[in-house]
């Protein structure tokens, strides 16, 4: 399940959360009990568990219309590559 970063303005506290790509929220809440906003990970990093169930439905989200779809691990970290993406996890 992929893991994205939140910054509360407030607080100035970044928070990561992990969510399926199929449910991600625009805000989550802070600790401080303000709203925290998502924001892109540094570096334009994708976060992951580790674990490789998420990589259908992530590719889903990241491959643009019209594109072969990504079926194997090499091709996967191909596209990243050609895309300038950097995989953490």
């Amino acid at each position: 399940m992929p893991i994205y970063e939140y910054k509360c303005k407030k607080c100035r506290r970044t928070i990561e959360a992990w969510y399926p790509v199929t449910h991600i929220p625009d805000r989550v809440k802070c600790p401080c009990g303000k709203m925290a906003k998502k924001v892109l990970s540094r570096n334009g990093a994708i976060h992951t568990d580790g674990d490789v169930k998420w990589l259908a439905s992530a590719c889903k989200v990241m491959q643009r219309d019209g594109e072969k779809p990504i079926e194997t691990r090499g091709e996967y970290e191909r596209y990243l590559k050609e895309n300038n993406y950097v995989c953490k996890g």
